[in-house]
């Protein structure tokens, strides 16, 4: 892989009260088929956020509220969005009345097919999925599944010139085989590659078993950084606390005060969870904005 600069996130500037930040990551619903012990969303800790997913109706007002308010990037995401049957309804709602904006779509890569992969090219959206583990990848996910799907999907849509980005979390479990899951999304045509440490926070947020420290997932870097030249573009995320939120003395002890960059959170990103509520990071509960 060639060493390219790793971004770093943004500064941003505070967005003015009551304003909208220009990027939001819509978290359509909680519902997922997997069981990811390493999953950082939020409403694992806070089953308030997400006690039903909002109806078709509700989610296009929210659509239209944001793009009124100057939003130029949606994602969506969930839990797995492909479990809900009006995703790619929603999808096409939002380009249909913004055809300039910048939608990017999070799978787990279980419900996609050739089909709607075609679908979501004609739309213009850029797609994302996770790889979690090669050998490791059912406790990973906390199925019986196997890697091979994702794989031959990543695959398909590279012929299709419609090729994934790809996030890796390792974890305590994954580490031994990271290198070998970093080369193997790349050799199987993933477009981006983000590889950070697992967060604790959400369902990770007590799984410290998991959770490598600062140290542990700098030795993985280097590994990576080792690899043969590629043509791969890759970011590292080293946050494995979030600075958003208060931390235990304990975490801090063992795994380093969350990163010296200010969080952009709330200035150039923002969520909408599944209850609608807007929230400034992935990991708090804060609807000061909606």
């Amino acid at each position: 892989m060639k060493n390219p600069a790793e971004t770093e996130r943004p500064n941003g500037e505070a967005s003015a009260t009551g304003a909208l930040p220009p990027y939001l990551i819509l978290e359509l619903t909680r519902h997922c088929n997997f069981h990811c012990p390493f999953c950082y969303c939020v409403w694992h800790e806070f089953p308030e956020l997400a006690k039903r997913d909002l109806p078709t109706r509700a989610w296009k007002r929210i659509i239209d509220r944001a793009l009124a308010g100057g939003v130029k990037s949606l994602l969506f995401t969930g839990g797995e969005i492909l479990l809900r049957r009006d995703a790619e309804e929603l999808v096409r709602y939002t380009r249909e009345r913004a055809p300039e904006c910048d939608l990017s779509l999070f799978t787990n890569g279980s419900r996609m097919t050739e089909e709607r992969l075609k679908r979501f090219r004609k739309l213009r959206v850029r797609l994302c999925t996770s790889l979690p583990g090669l050998r490791t990848y059912g406790a990973m996910t906390g199925t019986r599944r196997s890697c091979l799907p994702v794989l031959e999907l990543l695959a398909r849509a590279k012929e299709l010139r419609w090729p994934f980005d790809v996030s890796l979390t390792a974890t305590r479990v994954n580490a031994p085989e990271f290198t070998d899951l970093f080369a193997a999304a790349a050799v199987a045509g993933a477009r981006t590659i983000q590889a950070g440490a697992m967060m604790l926070e959400g369902r990770g947020r007590t799984r410290t078993d998991l959770a490598l420290t600062p140290q542990e997932w700098n030795a993985l870097k280097e590994q990576i950084r080792a690899l043969p030249g590629g043509k791969t573009r890759y970011q590292f995320c080293d946050e494995i606390l979030c600075e958003c939120r208060d931390q235990p003395p304990e975490y801090l002890a063992h795994y380093g005060r969350p990163d010296a960059v200010p969080c952009p959170a709330g200035k150039t990103f923002g969520v909408i969870g599944p209850n609608g509520k807007f929230r400034r990071c992935l990991h708090t509960v804060n609807d000061a904005l909606w």
